[in-house]
């Protein structure tokens, strides 16, 4: 067992044995859980919800139609617009 100190801003340290075991990497993301008393953290990886390609269309969009007020319904609608 290794001990870690909380720091000031909440912060902790992962020991570098468990690092190296796991393979984390910088900027790792976790899921952070309380499970029977015990702090529980799970590496997560979180995809983006467009691609480049997708934002570069949202930007085309954007500016083509600034100041037309057209409205759309988030999910399948905006979708297949993004799609034409």
């Amino acid at each position: 067992m290794t001990i870690t100190k909380l720091k000031a801003k909440n912060q902790l340290t992962i020991p570098n044995a468990i690092v190296k075991r796991l393979k984390l990497r910088p900027d790792e993301l976790f899921a952070v859980d309380i499970e029977n008393n015990f702090i529980k953290l799970t590496p997560v990886n979180i995809e983006p919800r467009y691609t480049a390609d997708e934002l570069k269309a949202i930007d085309r969009i954007v500016e083509h139609e600034k100041n037309k007020a057209k409205l759309f319904k988030p999910g399948k609608e905006f979708s297949r617009y993004l799609k034409k």
